[in-house]
C-alpha cells in the first residue's frame, strides 16, 4: 500500500497515516452517510483530489465500497498514476481525470449527484472558476470541507504551511467568500458546521513529527516504537481490521459538543449546498 505524507505538496510516500488523519476519515464517513440518506447519491465527483495529509486520492473510497461510482480530478499526472495503482491494489474501480480544477473539465453538465472537495481550496488559483465548474457538473448537492479557520490550532498550522512549496491562498477558506460565490451561482447553503473534533489539537502532521519539532524526540521515539505497525484506513476497507471504525471513533466523544466549543477546537468546517 502506498501512503503519501503530504499529498498536496509532494509525492513522498510511506505506509502510516497516523491516528489524526485516520480519525478524520472516519468522521467524514459519518457525513457521507447523512448526505447519501438525504440526497440518494448515485454518482460522486471529487475535485481536486489532494488534501492536507495522508494517502492521496482515497477520500471518496467509502462511496465506491457502498456501490456509488466515483470520479476524481487531479492536475498532477504522477500523483494520478499512484492513485490509480492504489485503487487497483484495493480491487476497486475509480474514474480518474487529469485536469485543472479551475478550468473547463472534460465532464458533461449535471453528470454527478454529489460534487465535493476536502481541504484543497487553499491551493486553487481561481476559486470562482472552480465553483463555476463544480456547479456545472453537479445535480443535487455540493459538500465543501475546509480547515477550521477559527480554531486555536490554526495559528500553528499557518506557521507550518507558509514554509511549504505549493502556493497557499488562505482567503479561499473563507466561508463568507464561498457562500457569496455559490449564492451568485444559484446555490443555497442548506447546512454548515464543524466536525473532526478529537481530543488532540489540530497540528496537520503526525504526532511524532510534531513532538520532534518541539524538541521532544525521545517521546516521539517511544510513540513510534509503540505504534510501529502504523495505521491506515485501507486496512479497514480491505477487511484486515474490520473493527477499526469502532476503535477509532472511541475518540469521538467531543463531536457533539456545543457549537461554541467546536468553533475553537474542531479541525474542520463543512458547508452543504443545493441548487435553487
Amino acid at each position: 500500500m502506498i501512503v503519501q505524507e503530504s499529498c498536496c505538496y509532494n509525492c513522498s510516500f510511506n505506509f502510516d497515516e497516523g491516528l489524526g488523519t485516520t480519525y478524520e476519515r472516519f468522521t467524514l464517513h459519518e457525513y457521507f452517510r447523512r448526505i447519501d440518506n438525504k440526497y440518494a447519491v448515485r454518482s460522486v465527483l471529487e475535485a481536486p483530489s489532494f488534501g492536507i495529509t495522508g494517502i492521496p486520492g482515497i477520500n471518496s473510497m467509502w462511496w465506491v465500497v457502498h456501490g456509488v461510482p466515483v470520479t476524481i480530478v487531479d492536475d498532477n499526472p504522477e500523483r494520478l498514476e499512484l492513485v490509480r495503482k492504489l485503487w487497483g491494489k484495493m480491487h476497486l474501480e475509480v474514474n480518474l481525470v487529469l485536469g485543472k480544477e479551475d478550468t473547463p473539465l472534460p465532464l458533461k453538465q449535471k453528470s454527478f449527484d454529489l460534487g465535493w472537495n476536502f481541504c484543497a481550496l487553499e491551493h486553487v488559483r481561481d476559486i470562482s472558476k472552480f465553483f463555476e465548474e463544480l456547479t456545472r457538473v453537479t445535480r443535487k448537492a455540493i459538500f465543501i470541507c475546509i480547515p477550521n479557520t477559527s480554531g486555536l490550532s490554526r495559528l500553528v498550522r499557518h506557521g507550518l504551511e507558509k514554509h511549504q512549496r505549493r502556493e497557499f491562498i488562505a482567503e479561499n477558506n473563507s466561508t463568507v467568500k464561498i457562500q457569496t460565490i455559490m449564492n451568485r451561482l444559484g446555490w443555497n447553503c442548506m447546512d454548515r458546521g464543524y466536525f473532526d473534533v478529537p481530543p488532540w489539537p489540530d497540528i496537520a502532521m503526525k504526532k511524532e513529527e510534531f513532538l520532534k519539532k518541539l524538541g521532544l524526540g525521545w517521546l516521539s521515539g517511544m510513540l513510534m516504537k509503540r505504534d510501529r505497525e502504523g495505521i491506515s484506513i485501507l486496512d479497514y476497507f480491505s477487511g484486515k481490521r474490520k473493527d477499526m471504525e469502532k476503535e477509532i471513533l472511541k475518540y469521538g466523544f467531543l463531536e457533539n459538543s456545543p457549537i461554541i466549543f467546536k468553533r475553537f477546537w474542531a479541525h474542520h468546517q463543512y458547508l452543504i449546498f443545493v441548487p435553487r
